[in-house]
């Protein structure tokens, strides 16, 4: 068993200066060595701890890609991939949480077929002791990885992003080397205008049928407008915001449990790319069996892009639903959310309402 917590530099002991990943010296510094070492391209889940990184990538002109990818599992899986046709390192890219652990998997086949690859995990760091180790990463990643780097030394970041690209080459199997992140502001690009969240919902409290239940997605806003629906309404959502994806997983789940009330999930275009097209199958699979047919899947859709990038997915979310026997309606109008609305409520099976919103 490879030991999953190197001693001495690669990590932090007292007294050590924890890098943190808003600094874009840091990120740029990643960055360059990935360059000079001619990595082609990075598979990467754009979340927020990982966005300088995704910065500096879209940076370099296209010197080094990255490639978006959903969910984070198939970050590795590509990674993988590509160091098997090409005999180059494969280099992932995970923000912490649920991506960065959808990366093990895919490490898991580097290490039994020996293939280089370097897995980069943006972290927020514990405040770690002397004896302290750095916990689940250390544990899940140190289980497939033939090392765990981390980067906590201001003076030796790019050294260690150099000791982790030369160990993954040299290989067999994977390494991954950790950065610590700061809490950097995602920036989103938006193509052209839309609908505002508040005109959305002062629409919604006008038609909303009782007793409803309303799933939230991780946006902390929309859990906000969603709390001041009228009384009645079960809202499932945190006041800071669920995870990313969570509504439509909820909805499917609360019209399971009362298939006789009408079920709306509040989704953000990130959680519908993340979760929700693969759920609408579930929806398309489930709902003739519903005595109340309505669930309807509002998605606001501000056509994001990722960090740096001016490319903007626009995902044709009411198409995909139409495809599924699903009803679909696209909205692009400010004028016209409340005619969509009354569709949608009205509809003889599950409607996802593609709403172009501002951010």
């Amino acid at each position: 068993m490879p030991d999953p917590s190197p001693p001495g530099p690669d990590r932090a002991g007292p007294g050590s200066a924890v890098l943190d990943l808003a600094d874009p010296v840091l990120a740029e510094a990643v960055v360059a060595r990935l360059a000079a070492w001619r990595v082609p391209r990075v598979f990467g889940h754009p979340g927020e701890t990982a966005a300088p990184l995704v910065e500096a990538l879209s940076a370099t002109g296209g010197e080094v890609t990255f490639v978006p990818t959903r969910p984070g599992a198939s970050a590795a899986l590509m990674a993988v991939a590509h160091a098997r046709l090409t005999g180059g390192v494969g280099v992932c890219l995970a923000s912490a949480g649920a991506s960065a652990y959808g990366l093990l998997a895919g490490l898991d086949a580097a290490r039994q077929h020996g293939l280089p690859v370097l897995a980069i995990v943006a972290e927020h760091p514990p405040v770690a002791s002397a004896d302290d180790r750095w916990g689940p990463v250390d544990r899940s990643f140190g289980a497939v990885c033939r090392r765990v780097f981390h980067a906590v030394d201001p003076a030796r970041g790019a050294d260690l992003v150099e000791a982790a690209l030369r160990d993954a080459v040299a290989g067999p199997g994977p390494v991954c080397l950790v950065v610590p992140a700061g809490a950097p502001g995602r920036r989103r690009t938006v193509v052209g205008g839309g609908a505002a969240a508040r005109l959305v919902f002062e629409e919604l409290r006008l038609r909303l049928p009782r007793p409803g239940i309303v799933a939230v997605d991780g946006e902390p806003n929309l859990a906000r407008y969603a709390h001041r629906l009228p009384p009645g309404t079960t809202v499932l959502a945190e006041p800071g915001g669920a995870a990313t994806g969570a509504a439509l997983p909820a909805a499917v789940a609360a019209k399971l449990a009362a298939p006789e009330r009408p079920v709306l999930a509040l989704v953000t275009d990130d959680g519908m790319r993340s979760h929700g097209l693969a759920e609408l199958v579930t929806v398309a699979r489930g709902w003739p069996q519903w005595p109340d047919p309505r669930l309807v899947v509002l998605v606001f859709n501000t056509r994001s892009g990722h960090p740096g990038r001016q490319l903007a997915d626009d995902v044709p979310y009411a198409g995909w639903a139409r495809l599924l026997g699903l009803h679909g309606v696209r909205v692009d109008r400010p004028e016209l959310v409340g005619a969509a609305w009354d569709g949608a409520l009205t509809a003889d099976r599950p409607c996802v309402l593609d709403v172009v919103a501002a951010p």
